[in-house]
């Protein structure tokens, strides 16, 4: 096999059944590929989105450490930078401060569905990526061209995608 890229018909992709050996199927190829590459810069508009349903639907529990906010940043009263250091009261209690959520098990069921379809899209992205960068180890400089172009094809298609939803968390 060799170890430089090669203009060339004759490729074999993923598995021993996608051996292109013309030109017509070198370019049904790199549009399959191209595709692909756009279909994986989408699953990752599309696994952002997901995840911030995931955090909007995260059971909480009254014996959990977290706790929505009750006022915001910019109404809070933020310590003085020597207050930093002084380690909080133990005899004050945060249950006695705040007062625990408590979500329905509809809610925790939805999250663990979310949850669970998330972890599912994780993993078909990251099979995705090793087929795309297993494509490109061909060293066919066509297919590396498909990788390419898809990638930034599916940047621009996908990235106001990205900007249209806000997002709580930063990824």
């Amino acid at each position: 096999m060799q170890m430089h890229f090669i203009f060339s018909e004759n490729v074999t992709l993923l598995f021993d059944f996608w051996t292109v050996q013309t030109l017509a199927g070198l370019i049904l190829s790199f549009v399959i590929v191209l595709l692909l590459t756009v279909l994986y810069e989408l699953s990752k508009v599309w696994k952002s989105n997901l995840l911030t349903r995931v955090l909007e639907t995260l059971p909480l529990t009254p014996d959990s450490d977290f706790y929505p906010p009750l006022i915001s940043d910019s109404e809070a009263n933020l310590p003085a930078a020597s207050d930093t250091l002084i380690p909080p009261d133990p005899s004050s209690s945060r249950e006695d401060s705040v007062p625990p959520v408590q979500f329905s098990s509809s809610s925790n069921c939805r999250w663990w569905l979310l949850h669970s379809s998330l972890a599912l899209l994780h993993s078909a992205q990251v099979s995705l990526g090793y087929f795309l960068m297993l494509c490109v180890m061909s060293y066919n400089a066509a297919i590396f061209i498909a990788v390419v172009l898809g990638s930034g094809l599916g940047y621009y298609v996908a990235f106001p995608l990205l900007a249209k939803y806000p997002k709580p968390h930063i990824l």
